[in-house]
């Protein structure tokens, strides 16, 4: 059974009667294949004769504009945008005015506590790991999660110490240090008061300063980002290059677990080529292995990992849904568990003492009296706390955008920068180091049923109570087991190895990126291999845009649809006509290589035929010069070449100039050239190029609406009038008839 609709439009253009849309019928069945069938009719429209007829918004659409825009908008606001600016900087308010208490409370408490099971021996591993002594991780898993509830805009992230920028910290303090004691000697140290005659235990102090003005140096690059409303900042750390980068990462901090796991004190090293020095001096320091630290590695890994497995496992079958509970089984706390046991085993066989086993130490009750950190030294710390700030953002907006979107919320990047800053110069006045998300905590806060930063304020007391009262109980705690807890937190990072077999099937350059990016950092160091990495990424960028795909695009047989002739076997190329495709913008990177491979594509250099013209060599109408391939239908002479413009978001000067003289030396040999598919960025260039050469301007005149617009109108065998219009028939397949 068939249905028959028909429809009529008319479109107004301004008295221009020979512009009509007319959808004839369309015929639908319900067979497995519908049979349609559509005629339209309309003239074909430069961009000059589409303006004269449809009017065009003058509106500035340039980047200047729209900055003036925001500014002005920002900057009258009223007594309701007052209100609705709060509540966007403190999104604590909206949460906590829509929470459900009935509902939410119980996920949320049993979240946070399970969170702060795995917070507590997490914070004092990474805290070793940057170098301070452990009680400072602990003040930062208070502060910053305290102020982070009340600014971010994520419901599920865990703010606190996490590995990657631990050994950045740890990497940044040993280099300042080293450079400063070497510069004590002939009095160029701007910390030479700080250092010089420096005690271990002036050593631990110096280091906790240091990673405090870290803190704060992070902080004021993340607000200052923020505000200015960078938080776009992260889109050039491509995810490749982030999962590289924090791979490499994870292979320094699982290195600088092995001297406590083995019981060994090797030199810490910063600089290129670190891992390979460090390896070295742990192989000629094995004689050297503690056996009851080895021992109580071991048990703890095994634990660790049994016990991590299992959780994974749960995680994945879900069995709590498949047995129609609505609850989530929680998992066991194992860090928790071995740091107890192992506590007590230490504590009990004197461990210290006896094996000479190194332990946390002591452990100071209370929470620190703010003060201000010190910034002497600055200036030497910027550039590590310029890659930390940037590194825990990535790290920390991606994780907050991952459970928006589970969640179906959403996350504000600048206000979460924001959040991240003032986390860090709020915790730089008590001693804090910096931060951010932890993946594997994220994770455990999530899924054992956490709705909102509540789940993160009650792990955050539970730390206090650490704090106030039980951290002396972790005095006796094995430095090797929170060197186990380290090596079991970097699962999930390392497993990220396994990308590499899908990007070499997807995407060669992902792959390359991913890999260089891993090496770097693994050979180079943190910081420095960061910067390669995004080096890399960004010359990738660079060839692509400088070296694009270019071909010659013909049209398939009775349609409106053109391809690449080269791709596609039943695209033909039209008599008279090249139609030239750049599958990139044009700007200086890449102006040669279009004109070249336009030269290249079409066959016909007009240069060259001028000087050979202009020497007598050719007394003949001009004819293919050269081509890459032999003409698939027959071409005769060219009398038009269409560049389709479809691909370039954008034209600079050396981009237009390049099109004009491209237009003048082809129409010196009686070749017209016309663009097609122009955006309006290039459509405002080309128009404003005027003003640089008003002779070769580029008008609307050369630009065509489509490309079969361009075909229909420079089809060398159609002279008539009728030519001018083109009608199109759907009837199971696109036919295009151009009255040829």
């Amino acid at each position: 059974m068939e249905s028959l609709k028909t429809f009529n439009m008319a479109g107004d253009m301004k008295g221009r009667s020979d512009c009509d849309l007319d959808i004839i019928s369309m015929q639908c069945d319900n067979e497995a294949r519908y049979r349609k069938q559509i005629t339209i009719t309309r003239p074909i429209f430069t961009e000059e004769t589409f303006q004269e007829g449809y009017r065009i918004s003058t509106s500035d659409s340039s980047a200047t504009a729209k900055l003036r825009r925001s500014c002005t908008s920002n900057l009258s606001i009223s007594g309701h945008g007052l209100c609705l600016a709060v509540l966007k900087f403190f999104p604590i308010i909206g949460w906590l005015k829509e929470y459900n208490w009935r509902k939410d409370i119980i996920g949320d408490v049993i979240s946070g506590l399970t969170t702060a099971v795995m917070r507590i021996p997490q914070e004092m591993a990474y805290a070793l790991l940057a170098t301070v002594p452990a009680v400072y991780g602990l003040y930062s898993a208070f502060f910053p999660v305290i102020l982070y509830a009340v600014l971010g805009t994520s419901k599920h992230i865990s703010i606190g110490t996490w590995a990657v920028v631990s050994i950045m910290i740890g990497n940044a303090i040993d280099a300042v240090i080293d450079v400063e004691l070497s510069n004590i000697n002939n009095g160029t140290s701007e910390m030479a008061e700080m250092t010089s005659g420096i005690s271990a235990e002036d050593n631990t102090m110096l280091r906790v300063q240091i990673a405090t003005s870290l803190c704060l140096l992070v902080g004021i690059i993340q607000t200052l980002m923020g505000v200015l409303r960078l938080g776009f900042v992260t889109n050039y750390l491509s995810e490749p290059l982030v999962r590289g980068f924090t791979t490499g990462a994870a292979v320094h901090v699982f290195t600088s677990q092995f001297p406590k796991l083995l019981g060994i004190k090797t030199t810490r090293r910063t600089g290129v080529i670190t891992l390979v020095y460090t390896y070295i001096e742990l192989f000629t320091k094995l004689k050297q292995t503690n056996p009851c630290a080895v021992i109580m590695s071991v048990l703890a890994l095994m634990m660790l990992i049994l016990i991590a497995e299992m959780n994974d496992l749960q995680a994945h079958k879900s069995w709590c849904r498949r047995e129609g509970r609505k609850g989530k089984k929680l998992p066991i706390p194992s860090e928790l568990f071995v740091v107890i046991c192992a506590t007590l085993a230490s504590f009990l066989g004197r461990f210290e003492s006896r094996y000479n086993l190194s332990v946390v130490g002591d452990i100071p009750t209370g929470v620190p009296v703010p003060t201000v950190p010190s910034l002497r030294g600055s200036m030497s710390l910027f550039g590590s706390a310029f890659a930390m700030a940037i590194v825990g953002f990535a790290i920390s907006i991606s994780m907050a955008q991952l459970f928006a979107k589970k969640h179906e919320y959403e996350v504000e990047a600048n206000q979460e920068l924001i959040a991240y800053g003032s986390c860090h110069i709020f915790g730089s006045f008590f001693r804090c180091f910096p931060h951010a998300t932890s993946m594997s905590r994220t994770a455990v806060q999530e899924g054992s049923g956490g709705k909102t930063q509540l789940a993160g304020i009650i792990s955050a007391l539970v730390v206090v109570v650490i704090l106030l009262r039980l951290g002396p109980l972790f005095s006796q705690l094995p430095q090797c087991i929170l060197g186990a807890i380290i090596v079991v937190a970097l699962r999930g990072i390392l497993r990220q190895i396994k990308d590499l077999p899908l990007l070499w099937k997807v995407n060669n350059v992902d792959f390359a990126i991913w890999l260089l990016t891993f090496l770097c950092v693994c050979l180079l160091g943190v910081d420095l291999g960061l910067l390669c990495g995004v080096g890399i990424a960004l010359v990738t960028i660079v060839l692509r845009t400088q070296i694009p795909n270019s071909s010659i695009i013909g049209a398939i047989p009775n349609t409106d649809i053109y391809r690449d002739v080269a791709r596609v076997p039943d695209a033909r190329e039209i008599p008279g006509i090249k139609i030239f495709c750049f599958s990139s913008s044009l700007c200086f990177i890449n102006a040669d290589n279009f004109k070249n491979s336009l030269f290249q594509k079409v066959g016909i250099n007009p240069q060259k035929l001028l000087i050979a013209k202009h020497k007598g060599d050719i007394n003949k109408k001009l004819e293919y010069s050269h081509c890459d391939e032999e003409p698939r239908n027959n071409v005769h002479q060219v009398q038009t070449i269409i560049i389709d413009c479809c691909m370039f978001n954008y034209i600079d000067t050396v981009g237009v100039k390049t099109l004009q003289t491209l237009i003048t030396d082809y129409d010196k040999v009686d070749i017209r050239v016309v663009l097609a598919n122009c955006k309006e960025t290039v459509r405002q260039s080309l128009l404003k190029s005027a003003t640089l050469n008003k002779k070769e301007a580029i008008g609307l005149d050369r630009m065509y609406l489509t490309l079969h617009d361009a075909v229909a109108d420079h089809m060398p065998s159609q002279k008539d009038d009728n030519f001018k219009h083109v009608e199109v028939k759907i009837q199971n397949e696109i036919s295009y008839e151009t009255g040829v």
